[in-house]
C-alpha cells in the first residue's frame, strides 16, 4: 500500500510538442469558441508566447515547444476562448506607430481611434498654431502618445495635457509615457472631465468619449460587454450623455478659434448638428473605413 501511495505522488514528467503539433489544436479550439478568425488568432498567440514571428510558425514548424511555454499557451487559449480580449491577455496592443501596455482598466486601442489622431495631425499641423493639447478621458494613453510620438519634431511648441476619471486608467497612461520616453512631455490629471482644470484653456481639446447607449452595451461583442471598462463605454440612454457634458463644458476651456475634437457612434451625428450652442460650431464630420461619420470636429466662435 505504501509503495501505491508513492506511486500516486509521482508526477507524469510535462509533455513538449512541437508548433506544428500545436498550432491546428489551437485553432480548433478558437473556431469551437466563435471567434471570428480562428487561424490568426492562433497565428497571434503562438508567436507572442514563443517569441516568434508569424513567418516562423511555418518555417520552422518543427522548433520544440517547451513544457513551460506550453503552460503559458494553453492558459492564455483558455483565456481567448472565454472571450477576454487578446491585448489584454498579452498585455499590450500596437496603435499607429506605438506599442502601448494594456489592461482590463482601459479600452483595447480601436481603429476608430487611429482615425481620430490622424484627424488631430493634419489640424496640428495645418497652419492653426495649436499649442496646447487636451486630451480629455486619456485612458492607456493612446491618443495623447501617438500625438507626441508622431510630432517629435514640434515638441518644443506644443504643450499636452491629459486626464483620467480612473486611477488605474492614469496609472497605466503614466507607464505608456515612461516606456515611450515621454514622461516629461505631458502632465497627467485624475479628474471628471474638466475639473482637473479648472482654469485652464486649450486650442484643441480631443476625446473618445464613452458613446454606446446603455441599451446596446448587452449587444456588442463579449469582448467588450464582458471585459473592457464600463465606465468607458456607458453613453447613457441615447449613447450621448458625456458628450453632452463635453460640448456644454468645452467652450469655457477653449480660446477663440480653439477645436473640439469627438469620436462619435454610429447614427449619432445626425444628433450633433442640432446640439451646438452659439460658442461651438460644427466643421466637419470624418468618415471612418466603413463610411460611418465616426470624428466630429468643432470649432469655437
Amino acid at each position: 500500500m505504501k509503495n501505491r501511495g508513492k506511486t500516486a505522488l509521482i508526477k507524469r514528467k510535462p509533455v513538449s510538442e512541437t508548433v506544428k503539433a500545436v498550432l491546428p489544436k489551437v485553432q480548433k479550439q478558437f473556431a469551437a469558441a466563435g471567434l471570428e478568425n480562428p487561424r490568426l488568432e492562433a497565428e497571434l498567440i503562438l508567436s507572442e508566447a514563443l517569441d516568434l514571428t508569424r513567418a516562423d510558425l511555418y518555417l520552422a514548424p518543427e522548433r520544440t515547444v517547451s513544457a513551460a511555454r506550453l503552460r503559458k499557451i494553453h492558459a492564455w487559449v483558455r483565456a481567448r476562448a472565454r472571450r477576454v480580449p487578446l491585448a489584454y491577455i498579452m498585455g499590450k496592443s500596437w496603435f499607429r506607430e506605438i506599442e502601448l501596455l494594456v489592461n482590463p482598466s482601459v479600452l483595447v486601442p480601436r481603429p476608430e481611434t487611429e482615425l481620430l489622431v490622424e484627424q488631430a495631425l493634419e489640424l496640428i499641423t495645418s497652419g492653426n498654431r495649436i499649442k496646447k493639447i487636451l486630451d480629455l478621458g486619456t485612458g492607456s494613453g493612446a491618443i495623447i502618445l501617438s500625438i507626441a510620438t508622431e510630432l517629435r519634431p514640434l515638441r518644443d511648441r506644443l504643450r499636452l495635457f491629459a486626464s483620467d476619471l480612473s486611477a488605474p486608467a492614469l496609472k497605466l497612461a503614466h507607464k505608456n509615457a515612461q516606456r515611450l520616453g515621454l514622461r516629461n512631455r505631458i502632465k497627467f490629471r485624475r479628474g471628471d472631465l474638466f475639473r482637473p482644470f479648472p482654469k485652464d484653456k486649450f486650442d484643441l481639446i480631443i476625446c473618445n468619449p464613452p458613446y454606446i447607449p446603455d441599451s446596446e452595451l448587452k449587444t456588442l461583442m463579449p469582448e467588450v460587454s464582458r471585459h473592457e471598462p464600463r465606465l468607458a463605454l456607458k453613453g447613457g440612454k441615447d449613447g450621448l450623455e458625456i458628450i453632452r457634458k463635453i460640448m456644454e463644458q468645452a467652450p469655457a476651456h477653449l480660446h477663440l478659434g480653439g477645436w473640439l475634437m469627438l469620436e462619435i457612434g454610429k447614427g449619432q451625428a445626425q444628433s450633433l448638428k442640432r446640439m451646438p450652442g452659439p460658442e461651438l460650431k460644427l466643421i466637419r464630420l470624418a468618415k471612418d473605413y466603413h463610411k460611418i461619420e465616426r470624428i466630429a470636429i468643432f470649432q469655437a466662435g
